[in-house]
């Protein structure tokens, strides 16, 4: 590639990053206040709807009382196990998608992260949005993934969960989990939540792939209940999921019609510049004479 066309290649780039900063910023404003929201439809209110993204609801709290059952049948609460810093997972148990490669990113960098549950409280927990899921299959799920792990950790650890319908509901909701059905299968989006000892949201790690450093912050500011905005959210009008590939991918049509759509404004205001400031010479020339 030629100087030139290297150049201008690096300046179009340049002016697509900040593009889709600042129309993310216009995109996605600061959370709206209870009168600012629309009533949400049956569908949204659950989670289970059109979209494939995660809402962000950063500041907000999971409602305690929210009932599942876990790897041994009993039913629980979430203020009853919600007492320390946790790293929450939204997969479904027969996933043939995303579920499985999260939850071994989540094994790998827990293996390989520096935690310690006895000097640093935390805990993970993966919860099944399909209702049909059971205990029994979230049993096999922790039992494989602590050995997954490669080191020894306490079972309390990584817990895994079922729920009903309408408990499932509630908790996809409050953390604005969006999914759908695709015949017998669901499309979902990828990451986790991380909620502090009080279940408040106060980070989100998109996709499928993490630094341990991203984790082991989370869990950090988890414990203080740091609100962290995410840089990923800003990014993701630059961004779209695809459920083929199983990966967010940038999304060329779109940032490139935002630069068309930008560039148009710009010239149609030089233009309206240029001819207001050439037809104030010529008034000015003729008033001389």
């Amino acid at each position: 590639m030629s100087p030139v066309l290297s150049g201008w290649f690096g300046k179009v780039r340049s002016l697509a990053l900040i593009l889709c900063l600042g129309m993310s910023a216009m995109v996605w404003p600061a959370a709206a206040g209870p009168d600012d929201q629309a009533p949400a439809t049956a569908a949204e209110a659950t989670g289970l709807g059109e979209t494939t993204e995660f809402d962000e609801h950063l500041g907000d709290f999971v409602p305690g009382d929210i009932v599942l059952t876990d790897e041994d049948g009993n039913q629980v609460d979430l203020a009853s196990f919600i007492d320390k810093p946790t790293i929450l997972s939204l997969v479904y148990y027969s996933c043939p998608g995303i579920c499985t490669p999260l939850l071994n990113e989540v094994a790998d960098v827990l293996g390989k992260s520096g935690l310690d549950p006895a000097q640093q409280p935390f805990q993970l927990l993966t919860v099944s949005f399909e209702p049909t899921d059971d205990h029994e299959m979230a049993r096999t799920k922790r039992e494989n993934y602590l050995k997954q792990v490669g080191r020894d950790l306490p079972p309390e650890t990584w817990r895994f969960f079922t729920g009903d319908a309408e408990n499932i509901g509630r908790l996809t909701s409050a953390v604005g989990f969006r999914y759908k059905r695709a015949g017998g299968e669901y499309l979902h989006p990828g990451g986790l939540i991380m909620l502090s000892p009080e279940g408040k949201i106060v980070r989100y790690l998109y996709g499928i792939q993490f630094l341990p450093f991203d984790f082991e912050m989370g869990i950090y500011e988890a414990a203080q209940g740091k609100v962290t905005p995410t840089t990923a959210r800003l990014l993701r009008f630059c961004f779209s999921y695809d459920p083929a590939a199983k990966t967010y991918v940038f999304n060329l049509a779109k940032v490139v019609g935002s630069v068309m759509f930008v560039s148009v404004l710009f010239f149609l205001g030089f233009l309206l510049f240029t001819t207001r400031f050439h037809r104030g010479r010529k008034g000015q020339a003729h008033g001389r004479t």
